[in-house]
């Protein structure tokens, strides 16, 4: 099973009993006897422990039980960047089945043209639970949740009409007032986020106040229809480079799983192959680690003592080896290539 952004650190697998903890993922279809759609719920706990089985602390004991946990980490994370002077911070917790990589979010964007209370609603779901933790943990009374556009606000204005925060869209007049607080704009395009931020900006000019926190969740500003041209780069790249990453959770192809929860510094676990379910840190950055220099930690962590010499003593053996090898040079670089698209 491929990694995904949340799993289970002591809990049961739906598919057989066995010791699990870290960020091994949920299935992607209901298993026969349960799990399913529920496991991308943060509203569903995660499954009763395995008593009998305790393999002790494990360095991929820092991963989330199950979504819901992963969110309130994500709160309480940015709450302590806040705390400590941060005013710009992003959260990523991007399920598989909720993000692709190429386009962003999978759900939203429908959700101002059909409600039909799946997928969609697990997806906003999530954003709320995010704000009201946030909201908790910081203090911040008069709270905004701001939304990617009229229809998705709109909607959730009427979904949730008992929530103590209030709601806007980025595409509106003023997505912010002077009285709000705490912003929390959840899945921003560029063009959105930054309206949204010159708004905040300039309002914070003009009273004399100290920058109010802004916090990213799960940001689209890398999606397909940003296109691959350089001066969108840049743009992109210079305006999250005033965002403090304080919560981080993306899956790596189905092998493993980038990790940050600030302070601390990035992980990049893969799958234990004796331990289904159990994760490994196989290394740890101050910062985050992309490119070619996540291919390469992962290829390490994956063919340890592998390399060129071994690829050509394979090749002049004639063994399989060395077509291995190539096999995974060739799926290495196709990956480095769409990634270069989706950047």
């Amino acid at each position: 099973m491929g990694p995904a952004a949340a799993g289970s650190r002591k809990r049961q697998s739906p598919r057989a009993a066995r010791p699990r903890r870290g960020c091994a993922p949920p299935p992607r279809a209901g298993p026969p006897g349960g799990g399913g759609a529920n496991q991308f719920d943060v509203d569903s706990a995660a499954p009763p422990e395995q008593l009998g089985v305790e393999l002790g602390p494990r360095e991929d004991d820092a991963l989330p039980d199950s979504l819901a946990d992963a969110v309130a980490d994500a709160a309480a994370a940015t709450a302590d960047a806040i705390n400590r002077g941060n005013t710009r911070c992003q959260v990523e917790i991007l399920l598989p089945e909720f993000w692709d990589p190429i386009s962003g979010p999978i759900f939203p964007n429908k959700a101002r043209i059909l409600f039909l209370g799946g997928d969609q609603e697990r997806f906003w779901r999530m954003t709320r639970r995010f704000v009201e933790a946030l909201s908790a943990a910081t203090g911040n009374g008069a709270v905004k949740a701001v939304y990617p556009d009229a229809g998705v606000a709109a909607m959730l204005s009427h979904q949730w009409q008992d929530r103590a925060f209030t709601i806007d869209s980025l595409n509106s007049r003023r997505p912010v007032q002077a009285g709000d607080e705490l912003i929390i704009v959840a899945c921003p395009d560029p063009p959105g986020a930054e309206d949204c931020l010159r708004t905040i900006a300039e309002q914070d000019e003009r009273e004399g106040i100290p920058e109010r926190p802004v916090v990213l969740f799960n940001q689209r500003l890398s999606g397909g229809d940003v296109g691959i041209g350089l001066n969108a780069r840049r743009m992109r790249n210079n305006f999250l480079d005033r965002f403090t990453v304080t919560y981080s959770l993306r899956p790596v192809g189905d092998v493993g799983t980038v990790f940050r929860r600030y302070p601390g510094m990035w992980k990049v676990f893969v799958e234990e192959p004796e331990l289904p379910g159990r994760y490994r840190m196989v290394a740890e950055r101050p910062g985050r680690p992309a490119g070619e220099a996540l291919d390469y930690i992962i290829d390490q962590a994956l063919n340890p003592g592998g390399g060129p010499a071994d690829g050509a003593a394979g090749g002049a053996a004639g063994g399989a080896g060395d077509f291995g090898a190539q096999l995974r040079q060739v799926a290495t670089g196709m990956a480095r290539f769409m990634r270069s698209l989706s950047n």
